[in-house]
């Protein structure tokens, strides 16, 4: 062999190997983080194509490899294939355009592919991953967080697997990975619950801002059965890891409503923003960009960018948008003085403001107590 042909080998195996590695790292993580069998078997699949695709590129010109070629790629390239398509058989549609549960996008945006890993992988299984994932590289959820985390969300992921509608619900973590890989991840996408209504009637509605980590189902299905109660719209939009903190966020929230207002049965005086986490960021921009459209606001371990609340937009009208505030006495990611601080500065700016604060609780919250806090929120929404 030349030495052009040498090199042009070596540098075929170095620009193959990063994805390679990549896919094969992916596909052990869900063999053994998987707590599901579709996504233990996307896992497979995934492993088995890294191992065609090294093979391929490594061994394809070794006379070892070329006298088993056939019977290699006859075996291990239909069960790669297979193993992906059967739990691909079951990738949630997105829900009906007209159903009490689905996913909806803004004009101009298109629908997330169906059969992408992100939709074919339950959204219990990339959870469970995600928070292990969390408990090595983030110091304050660590494994004895991790571990309650993990035992609140399995619960709610296996109800919503009985309830056909949630069933047919898309993830929304894709967009999640692609901001983590500097990708565009705007989709436009939200999610929407509406109750059954009767003739002209008009609901509230509760807009859910995400925390970091991405949009993922648990919360919305929380959220759902509060709307049950309070027969209220909940609009949950998407954007991204949860990075509420950028220029766009405020625009996009507003976005959505103002779509959601044209297309579905709301009381457009009753609109309501709930942040939880980085959400509460979204929370505060969304207000500052459309000042008179929220109706109120609930800040639940709210992370918040304070500069804002004093900017005009914000405090032009805060006497007319009550404010709750709910936290964990033990949030060590957001302490409680900071909260303490947060909702002092806005009283002094006139603004009605309730401060709760649940001792024995930390960052979660809103799962770990999900009575107690949707029955304030119920009550706040109720008055308002």
């Amino acid at each position: 062999m030349s030495l052009a042909k040498r090199i042009a080998a070596s540098l075929l195996r170095i620009s193959a190997g990063v994805p390679i590695v990549s896919l094969l790292l992916c596909g052990l993580v869900l063999l053994v983080l998987s707590v599901t069998v579709r996504g233990r078997s996307v896992g497979l699949s995934a492993v088995l194509l890294a191992v065609v695709c090294y093979c391929s590129v490594g061994f394809w010109n070794r006379a070892w490899f070329r006298r088993r070629r056939r019977g290699f790629y006859g075996l291990l390239v239909p069960g790669s294939v297979l193993l992906y398509v059967i739990p691909a058989i079951w990738a949630p549609s997105g829900g009906s355009p007209d159903g009490t549960v689905r996913d909806s996008y803004l004009p101009g945006h298109h629908r997330s592919y169906r059969y992408a890993p992100w939709n074919v992988v339950p959204e219990m299984d990339q959870v469970h991953t995600g928070i292990c994932a969390a408990a090595v590289r983030d110091p304050y959820m660590g494994l004895a967080r991790a571990r309650t985390m993990w035992s609140l969300m399995r619960p709610i992921y296996e109800t919503m697997q009985t309830d056909p509608e949630f069933q047919n619900l898309g993830s929304a973590l894709g967009m999640a990975y692609r901001e983590v890989v500097r990708l565009e991840f705007r989709s436009g996408h939200y999610y929407v619950f509406v109750p059954p209504t009767q003739g002209d009637e008009r609901l509230p509605c509760l807009v859910f801002l995400h925390g970091l980590g991405g949009n993922n189902k648990a919360y919305f299905w929380v959220l759902s059965q509060l709307a049950l109660h309070l027969k209220c719209v909940v609009l949950a939009p998407t954007f991204g890891i949860g990075n509420w903190d950028q220029d766009d966020s405020g625009a996009f929230i507003v976005d959505v409503v103002r779509e959601a207002l044209a297309t579905l049965p709301l009381d457009a005086q009753r609109i309501f923003l709930l942040g939880y986490s980085n959400g509460a960021m979204g929370v505060t921009r969304a207000v500052v960009q459309a000042p008179t459209l929220f109706r109120g606001l609930v800040y639940v371990s709210a992370v918040t960018e304070d500069q804002l609340f004093s900017t005009p937009e914000f405090s032009a009208r805060v006497a007319d948008r009550p404010m709750l505030f709910l936290h964990g006495g033990q949030d060590e990611r957001i302490p409680q003085a900071l909260i303490a601080g947060t909702v002092a500065a806005l009283q002094r700016l006139g603004g009605d403001v309730q401060l709760k604060i649940y001792e024995d609780e930390d960052h979660f919250l809103l799962l770990a107590r999900q009575e107690d806090v949707l029955g304030e929120i119920a009550e706040f929404v109720s008055r308002e």
